[in-house]
C-alpha cells in the first residue's frame, strides 16, 4: 500500500513528520507492506494511487502556496474522500478543505471546497494552549496542543468536543471536522504520537481497506506511558480551575 505525505518540506512546522514516522511503524507491525511517498510544490499528484493521505501544519504563507498548488486537484481529492480513503490534515492544512480563507489583510483565498465551512484569519490574535477533548472515534480522551490565528465558521460535523482548549470559533467547544474517513483538526503535538487510541483507529481504518486484514493488538509501553502522563497533568490542571 502507498501512503502520501503532502508538502513534507514546508508543512511540517511543528515536527508533524512524527505522525508519519510512527504511523509507518504501527502499520508495519501489523504486517502491512507500505511505501511512503512525498509530494511538494511543483509535483504532479494522482490522489487515486494512495491508501492514506496526510498533510501537516505550515506558516500562513506556506499554506497559501500549497492551496494554489492543490486547487487544480480539488475534484480528484474530493472523489477519493467520498470513496472513504483515510486522510488526516493537521494544523492549518485543514483550513484549505473549506470554501474560503480570508487572511489577516482581508484578502479572500478560494478553498478546495470539500466542505462548506469558511476560515477567517485574525491579524493580531493567536489562540494557543493545551487541549483535552473527546470524540466518537475512540473511548479515551484526546490530548494535544493548538497554535492558530484562525476561526472556522459553519462546521457541520465537528471532530472533537473540548474540555480544555480553543474550539473552531471563540464561542464553541467544538473543534475540527470529519468527512467520511477524512479528519481535519488544529491539534498538533503530533496528534497520532500523543494519542495511541487515535493511532489505533487510523491503523484500523487503513488496514480494513486491505483484503484479509485483521487488527492485532500491540501494546507500545512508552507511547502509552507518555499519553497517560500528559493526560493526568492536563486533567489536574483542568480540575483546579
Amino acid at each position: 500500500m502507498k501512503l502520501l505525505f503532502l508538502y513534507y518540506d514546508i508543512m511540517n512546522l511543528y515536527g508533524e513528520t512524527g505522525n508519519m514516522r510512527v504511523l509507518e511503524r504501527h502499520l508495519r507491525d501489523q504486517g502491512l507492506e507500505i511505501k511512503i511517498e512525498g509530494k511538494t510544490l511543483g509535483d504532479d499528484i494522482d490522489f487515486s494511487q494512495y491508501d492514506f493521505i496526510y498533510c501537516g501544519s505550515g506558516t500562513e504563507r506556506s499554506q497559501k502556496a500549497v492551496l494554489r498548488h492543490l486547487l487544480p486537484y480539488r475534484e480528484q481529492l474530493a472523489a477519493v474522500a467520498e470513496n472513504g480513503v483515510p486522510m488526516l490534515f493537521t494544523g492549518n492544512s485543514c483550513e484549505m478543505l473549506g470554501k474560503s480563507i480570508t487572511d489577516g489583510k482581508g484578502t479572500v483565498h478560494e478553498g478546495l471546497g470539500l466542505l462548506g465551512f469558511t476560515v477567517t484569519e485574525l491579524a493580531d490574535t493567536r489562540f494557543t494552549g493545551d487541549v483535552i477533548a473527546t470524540t466518537e472515534l475512540v473511548e479515551a480522551p484526546v490530548v494535544g496542543f493548538i497554535n492558530k490565528c484562525s476561526l472556522l465558521q459553519n462546521v457541520d460535523s465537528p471532530l472533537f468536543q473540548l474540555q480544555m482548549g480553543h474550539g473552531n470559533t471563540q464561542d464553541t467547544k467544538e473543534e475540527g471536522f470529519r468527512f467520511h474517513n477524512l479528519l481535519g483538526t488544529h491539534l498538533i503535538g503530533p496528534l497520532l504520537v500523543k494519542n495511541p487510541a487515535v493511532m489505533e483507529w487510523v491503523v484500523n481504518v487503513i488496514g480494513e481497506r486491505q483484503e484479509g486484514f485483521s487488527y492485532r493488538t500491540i501494546h507500545y509501553e512508552y507511547e502509552e506511558k507518555a499519553y497517560l502522563t500528559t493526560y493526568t497533568a492536563l486533567k489536574q490542571r483542568l480540575n483546579t480551575k
